[in-house]
């Protein structure tokens, strides 16, 4: 979605092109109206960020964004010379559901007709669900998160969970699944893998990005009858990752060969000086024990992966039946 298309609807939804979504008629507000008695409109938009940089969509790091949106031809060009945009941020205390909904409370009351967030999927739920019920045609919300797939739902009247939102993002978690989804259907796997740390990349979406994450892939992989296994890494009974990985792809695929490719200096910040190496030095003694081929070769610098794949696979090698391929960078 274009910034000038997204404004237009910012404009048409905060104009009252909207439902009721309450019983009754809620208060008036006397802010409720854009335009006032001397002609000029106003739209006042709420910016619904964490203060913590931790996070990729931060009040420090968008709000200069937006500053600059607003001074670019496009934009100034997009309404009339009688209507202008005034910004007021609210800090979302690290992304948190409930700091979320109290500052779209705080927003409400401050008279915002648009709500710019919350990002993280949690917060953004939190938001998104009450969005609907405050005005007199709700609140619209533009948001670039939404990753999870209960955010792709349809969104065109009350009884829709998170009606007046919108996802200006180009890509969530289902783009993601259907694209390993894409993957496995063009080499027939019918078998997979989803290996999970849980509170992992919450500077994307906040808390549990991993989980949610893997749980949208879960969805739309049972949709495609392709079977999966989670092996959530944090709750491993106190297992060590040669032991995990003997009962999930020894034990329960029944794997009988391997080519493990590798960077010696790979994974250095979590296993020290030549962390690669290292990791499929182990791998490769568990699998022996286990009575699995294994094939090990250093990838070399600026090789072609398609020319790496040839050379220590081989097209008819790879092509036969129950060869697993790790690639260790």
């Amino acid at each position: 979605m274009g910034v000038v298309e997204l404004l237009y609807l910012i404009g048409l939804m905060s104009y009252g092109y909207g439902q009721n979504c309450r019983e009754e008629e809620p208060p008036a507000r006397k802010c409720e109206n854009l335009c006032r008695g001397n002609g000029t409109c106003k739209i006042k938009a709420a910016l619904l960020l964490p203060k913590n940089t931790t996070f990729d969509a931060s009040l420090p790091v968008v709000e200069p964004i937006f500053e600059l949106a607003m001074q670019d031809d496009v934009v100034r060009n997009a309404f009339p010379p009688w209507v202008e945009f005034e910004w007021k941020r609210y800090d979302v205390s690290d992304c948190d559901a409930a700091y979320a909904v109290i500052s779209a409370i705080d927003a409400y009351n401050d008279c915002s007709h648009v709500f710019f967030g919350p990002s993280c999927d949690f917060a953004l739920a939190s938001v998104a669900r009450i969005t609907k019920f405050l005005g007199k045609t709700g609140t619209p919300l533009v948001t670039t998160g939404g990753f999870t797939f209960d955010f792709v739902q349809p969104k065109q009247n009350c009884h829709h969970e998170y009606y007046m939102m919108v996802r200006s993002g180009p890509l969530g978690f289902k783009d993601m699944a259907y694209f390993i989804i894409d993957i496995m259907r063009h080499y027939d796997w019918r078998q997979l893998l989803l290996i999970n740390e849980p509170e992992a990349q919450v500077h994307v979406a906040g808390k549990s990005t991993c989980l949610l994450m893997m749980k949208t892939f879960a969805n739309y992989l049972k949709k495609e009858d392709i079977i999966y296994t989670p092996w959530d890494t944090t709750s491993d009974g106190g297992l060590n990752y040669t032991e995990n990985l003997k009962f999930y792809l020894g034990y329960k695929f029944g794997w009988t060969r391997a080519v493990i490719l590798y960077e010696t200096p790979g994974y250095m910040l979590f296993v020290g000086a030549s962390g690669g190496y290292l990791m499929a030095s182990s791998i490769h003694q568990y699998m022996l024990f286990e009575g699995i081929n294994v094939y090990g070769r250093e990838i070399q610098p600026r090789q072609p992966y398609k020319e790496l794949l040839l050379e220590n696979v081989g097209n008819n090698y790879a092509s036969e039946f129950r060869l697993s391929l790790y690639y260790m960078a």
